[in-house]
């Protein structure tokens, strides 16, 4: 292709070269602006990569706390469960000791 592209530089005038350096330009330009592009794209992918990355990690942090709140609650309600119980048995047994006492009397 080079061989048929001399001789019409050589012979074709400046109008002929400034069209080919044009070309040329376009030619180099086109490849830049693709490299850039491909570039962009890269980065654009790894910058939500990342983001995406952030986001499962404050989700799966916000979830941990979730459960360690759902844990702590569930105790809580046994220890005052346990508390109610021991209290229905204190209740019962002051009862007792007023009926006993109201029987001496």
């Amino acid at each position: 292709m080079e061989e048929q592209i001399m001789p019409l530089i050589l012979n074709g005038g400046a109008n002929f070269a400034f069209a080919v350096f044009l070309y040329m330009q376009n030619k180099e330009l086109k490849s830049r602006a693709d490299e850039r592009e491909a570039k962009l794209e890269t980065r654009e992918l790894q910058l939500r990569d990342r983001y995406d990355q952030v986001i499962k990690d404050y989700q799966k942090k916000e979830e941990t706390m979730r459960e360690s709140l759902v844990k702590e609650i569930v105790e809580v309600d046994k220890r005052i469960s346990l508390m109610e119980q021991r209290l229905d048995s204190i209740y019962d047994t002051v009862s007792e000791i007023k009926t006993k006492f109201q029987r001496v009397v």
